[in-house]
């Protein structure tokens, strides 16, 4: 509903501010008294009325100042005003006029033609704030950088930007209006689309962003990004479509995660190279001894030989898993199955100081996850953990099946929601992160380390890791006790064994 229409009145005459108030208060008018040119020009500034009634003759300054004092201030100069005046000369009216005065009424005033001047006046001072909002907003939509979209709620175009239509086609962008909006994003990806836009509509709230790629032949290999909220189009319900090209910020986001893999791969070099050495070592030695012709002992030393190898593979393939520089879609991830290959890789490179613990229950929901980036995340809190541990001590990864209530959520605080999770955690029993430092430690680049012993990334790219598989992270830490990262991602499938 629109608010009700505010007129500021303007006389020093009790007597006329009264009669004005009482003619007009019947009508539902929000009124707003003055009793001269300065409390006029102090609560129309501070009031922003819809229309002024001012008196001409008034103390201080007369109603010809106060009304050319309002039109230069800039949140005046459109505001309508009626001038009350008892001087009939025409030279009179055309001063008024020259001020800025927009009608007159003659004193004494006609009840009748008061409230059709002012209904009349209103009304199209409405409408022509209506016509000043809709330009701005269709040239915020104009020039906006990212993509807008208007649709009912099945789908149909009401209003398109030209960043949208540049997206599809840049030489016939016009042709997005009127379209199926749905129509311009790969088929495989449409029925995921409509189920986002459906919950938007049913919510009536922005929702979290959807990444897909466009259909477009002139842009096949674009990557976007969509948000989107509900509102009312022409008195129905419509949804807008906010559409980010994010194809160099991915890109980016790719370029950053391969970099942070290698550096960590550079932290587990050092363990890496020993356990190789061993293993080769072994296998050397062995064949030393088949050549020195120890045959009643060859399908020992043989075996020595073989088991060796197949520590080595293993470790490699393990590395080569984690090392891998692409990132894939997200699948059906037994989580157990990655903290299992993460506890070996470790194990085998962190050295005998550090004793590592592996924990989780045989039924685990799997979850949907990439299994490289869950790699990522594990690896970076596992060797954060080894470097809380300066003199050795104890690493213990879990997984558990947890149920997240509203109230458990309200404890945990932070970016917690209810749902069923899988929960991820790595412990250590280290030197634990004092308060004064916990807020930054997922910002990107803060890092306690020496210089050149890190590049503070590790924890800024398991949040935004976690986030990516729709989950949280929660902190658990106590100086001089140990500390705890609890990785919570949503279950997305039955419990499976």
């Amino acid at each position: 509903m629109n608010p009700p229409i505010k007129i500021l009145i303007a006389d020093d005459e009790p007597r006329g501010r009264q009669l004005l108030q009482d003619l007009l208060s019947a009508d539902g008018y929000r009124l707003v008294l003055a009793a001269d040119g300065d409390e006029a020009i102090a609560a129309a500034i501070l009031e922003t009325p819809d229309l002024i009634l001012l008196d001409v003759m008034m103390p201080k300054k007369d109603g010809y100042e106060v009304c050319r004092r309002l039109r230069s201030h800039e949140t005046m100069s459109h505001v309508p005003i009626l001038m009350l005046t008892a001087l009939e000369d025409r030279r009179s009216r055309l001063r008024g006029l020259e001020v800025g005065a927009d009608d007159f009424i003659s004193k004494p005033v006609d009840a009748f033609e008061l409230r059709t001047r002012i209904r009349t006046i209103s009304r199209l001072n409405r409408f022509r704030t209506l016509s000043d909002e809709r330009e701005r907003f269709f040239a915020a939509m104009t020039h906006s950088p990212d993509g807008i979209v208007i649709a009912d709620l099945s789908g149909l175009v009401h209003f398109a930007n030209q960043s949208f239509g540049k997206l599809l086609n840049p030489l016939a962008w016009a042709e997005a209006q009127s379209h199926q909006f749905f129509d311009a994003f790969p088929s495989d990806r449409i029925e995921a689309l409509r189920e986002y836009a459906e919950r938007v509509a049913q919510g009536g709230a922005h929702s979290a962003p959807f990444e897909t790629t466009l259909a477009s032949p002139f842009a096949p290999d674009t990557i976007v990004e969509i948000t989107a909220g509900s509102l009312n189009w022409a008195g129905t319900p419509a949804l807008q479509f906010n559409i980010r090209d994010i194809t160099e910020k991915k890109r980016l986001e790719t370029q950053l995660l391969r970099s942070q893999r290698l550096e960590l791969l550079g932290q587990l070099s050092s363990g890496i190279v020993h356990d190789v050495n061993n293993i080769l070592a072994a296998v050397l030695g062995t064949a030393q001894l088949l050549q020195q012709g120890h045959e009643d002992k060859s399908q020992h030393l043989l075996g020595n030989i073989e088991s060796s190898a197949t520590r080595g593979v293993n470790l490699l393939r393990q590395l080569l898993v984690f090392a891998r520089g692409s990132d894939g879609e997200l699948e059906s991830v037994p989580p157990g199955g990655v903290l299992a290959e993460v506890a070996s890789v470790i194990t085998e490179t962190f050295g005998r100081e550090h004793k590592i613990a592996f924990e989780a229950p045989d039924n685990l929901p799997f979850i949907e996850a990439d299994p490289n980036q869950l790699h990522q995340i594990v690896m970076n809190l596992a060797v954060n953990a080894r470097d809380a541990l300066s003199s050795g001590g104890t690493i213990t990864l879990s997984a558990s099946h947890h149920a997240l209530s509203a109230d458990g959520a309200a404890v945990l605080g932070g970016e917690a929601k209810a749902g069923d999770y899988v929960v991820i955690a790595v412990r250590d029993n280290g030197t634990g992160i004092p308060k004064e430092i916990r807020a930054k430690l997922f910002d990107p680049f803060f890092t306690t380390k020496p210089s050149g012993k890190g590049t503070g990334l590790g924890l800024a790219t398991v949040m935004r890791l976690v986030k990516r598989h729709q989950g949280f992270v929660h902190l658990e830490t106590e100086v001089g006790k140990g500390t705890c990262f609890h990785c919570y991602l949503p279950v997305k499938a039955a419990p499976a064994a």
